[in-house]
C-alpha cells in the first residue's frame, strides 16, 4: 500500500533501542507514526502495540498504571500517543529505575512531551526522543536514503522538476498524500486543519486556545513575506501575546517549524508550516512551497542521520538575507534560495556579504539547474533535486 513507505529513520530506530530503556517518536498528526511503530517495526522486534487512542485501553492506563504496564513482560511495549494517559510517564519512570533494560517502552505523541501538556518531566536521563518528519522525497520515490544536507555531497537531480512539483503540491503526509484525486486531498486537508485547530491543540493544559484563531494564523502563514511574530499580528490585528500563545501551541504539535534568526544578523524568529502540502492548500507562493519543502527535507535528513544541527535564518542590517545557516561541530554552511536558472549578481552579492562576517562558511546557491557548479571558490550552485 501506498501509505507503507519505509521510514528512514527506522534503522536509528533500531539502534537506538539498544542503548535506551525508553525512546519517543513524537511528530504531527498523520506524519506515519503508527504505521512505523505498528507494522514496519513489528518486523525487526518483538513487541507489543497499544495506542491510547482506544477509550477502553485509555481508560485502563488512567486508571491503573501499573497494572496497564505489567502487560510488558520481556517485549518492547509500545504505547501509541501516550499523552492522553499522562500518569503512565511517572509509572513508566519507576519500573525504568528497577530495572533499566534498553529497549523496555518505545512512546509515541503528536504533542510535545513537556509541561505544557501536564506531564512531568519524570522520564529526564532515561528518555531518547526522535522526531519523525512527513515523508521525505526519497522516501515518497522508494530510494534509498540519501542525506545531501549532512554529508555534503551534492548530485544533479535523480528526480524529475515535474515529478518534484508534483510532490511538493502533494506533500508527505502518508494518508493524504497519496490520494489521487486532488479534490479527496482537498478535502482530507480541511478535515486535518479542523481536527488540529479544535481538537488536538485544544487539549493542551494551561492554553487559552482559540480555533478561529489558530485556523486563521495557518491561513495567513503561506501569505506572508515574512512570517513573523509582528507580521502575523499585523496582518491578523490581533495583539501580539496572543498570537505568540498560539504560536507556541501550533508548534508543540509540530505543526510549524520556527526558524530563529542567526546571531551575526537581525531580524526575529520565522514560522514554516511543517509540510509543503499543507502549504500548497492554503494557497503558497511558489517560493514559499519550495522553502516549506526543503527546510523539512533539511530537517529530516539531521534528524534521521542522528546528527544534532542548528538551523537559523540570517539578515544584515542592509536586508541581504540567508535562506539558512546551518552550524555543527564548528562547520557551518549557508543557503541562498533562488528562482533564477541564472543567478544574478544580488544573490552572489549576499552571498559574498555573508563570507566576509563568517569567512569559513561553505555557501550554497539553490536554483533550478540541472548539475550543480563552482560560481566562486566558496559558492556553489546546486539544483533542487540534488537535495532531496
Amino acid at each position: 500500500m501506498p501509505h507503507q513507505r519505509a521510514r528512514h529513520v527506522l534503522p536509528l530506530l533500531l539502534k537506538r533501542l539498544k542503548l535506551w530503556p525508553v525512546l519517543g517518536i513524537l511528530g504531527a498528526r498523520q506524519v506515519g507514526k503508527s504505521t512505523l511503530l505498528r507494522d514496519q517495526l513489528a518486523t525487526h522486534i518483538e513487541a507489543l502495540y497499544q495506542t491510547m487512542d482506544n477509550k477502553e485501553l485509555r481508560s485502563q492506563a488512567e486508571k491503573r498504571p501499573n497494572y496497564f504496564l505489567d502487560r510488558e513482560v520481556e517485549k518492547t511495549l509500545i504505547i501509541d500517543e501516550v499523552q492522553k494517559a499522562p500518569d503512565l510517564f511517572d509509572a513508566i519512570k519507576v519500573r525504568v529505575d528497577e530495572k533499566r533494560r534498553p529497549g523496555r517502552f518505545l512512546l509515541s505523541g503528536s504533542t510535545e512531551f513537556s509541561q505544557k501538556t501536564g506531564i512531568r518531566e519524570s522520564l529526564t536521563g532515561r528518555i531518547g526522543i526522535f522526531r519523525l518528519y512527513p515523508l521525505t522525497l526519497a522516501e515518497s520515490e522508494e530510494k534509498k536514503f540519501s542525506n545531501p544536507w549532512v554529508s555534503g555531497h551534492f548530485s544533479s537531480p535523480a528526480v524529475p522538476f515535474k515529478n518534484l512539483q508534483r510532490r511538493m503540491h502533494q506533500g508527505g503526509m502518508p494518508g493524504i498524500c497519496f490520494l489521487r484525486s486532488e479534490e479527496e486531498r482537498r478535502a482530507a486537508f480541511d478535515s486535518w486543519l479542523e481536527t488540529t485547530c479544535y481538537r488536538d491543540i485544544q487539549q493542551i493544559r494551561g492554553a487559552k486556545i482559540s480555533g478561529d484563531l489558530a485556523m486563521e494564523i495557518l491561513s495567513i502563514l503561506p501569505q506572508l513575506e515574512e512570517p513573523t511574530l509582528a507580521e502575523i499580528s499585523l496582518a491578523l490585528r490581533v495583539d501580539s501575546r496572543k498570537i505568540k500563545n498560539h504560536l507556541d501551541a501550533l508548534e508543540s504539535v509540530f505543526v510549524l517549524n520556527r526558524l530563529n534568526a542567526h546571531r551575526l544578523g537581525t531580524g526575529k524568529a520565522q514560522y514554516y508550516l511543517f509540510d509543503s502540502g499543507l502549504c500548497y492548500h492554503l494557497g503558497g507562493s511558489p517560493r514559499l512551497l519550495l522553502k516549506t519543502w526543503l527546510f523539512n527535507e533539511c530537517l529530516a535528513q539531521f534528524e534521521y542521520s542522528g546528527v544534532k544541527v542548528k538551523v537559523c535564518h540570517y539578515r544584515s542590517s542592509r536586508k541581504s538575507s540567508i535562506d539558512w545557516v546551518l552550524e555543527r561541530e564548528r562547520q557551518r554552511s549557508a543557503y541562498i534560495l533562488t528562482e533564477e536558472q541564472a543567478p544574478g549578481t544580488y544573490v552572489f552579492r549576499a552571498a559574498e556579504a555573508f563570507l566576509k562576517k563568517a569567512p569559513q562558511t561553505k555557501v550554497f546557491v539553490l536554483a533550478p539547474v540541472d548539475k550543480p557548479y563552482p560560481e566562486t571558490k566558496n559558492i556553489q550552485v546546486l539544483p533542487y533535486g540534488g537535495l532531496g
